[in-house]
């Protein structure tokens, strides 16, 4: 089953830029998922399961490296709009 997620990183300090660049760099390296990345947030899109795992264990680093927020929106099936 395809999955997407809408994601979005809220660094608690004064080098967020840094953070959330470094995250999406991150991210956009994880085999077997598709990012769309936008100014207010981030789209995943994926297998289910590939896509959790990937993110289960990104988000347990990006909580290892600093106090952090994160939101997600979660939904069955591809979510995007095409243009």
């Amino acid at each position: 089953m395809t999955s997407t997620i809408e994601i979005s990183l809220y660094p608690l300090n004064n080098e967020y830029t840094t953070s959330v660049l470094r995250f999406l760099r991150k991210l956009k390296d994880s085999e077997g998922i598709e990012t769309h990345t936008n100014g207010m947030s981030t789209v995943i899109i994926g297998e289910f399961t590939t896509v959790w795992t990937q993110l289960g264990s990104l988000v347990e680093w990006q909580f290892a490296q600093e106090d952090c927020v994160i939101v997600m929106k979660v939904a069955a099936g591809r979510r995007e709009y095409l243009e």
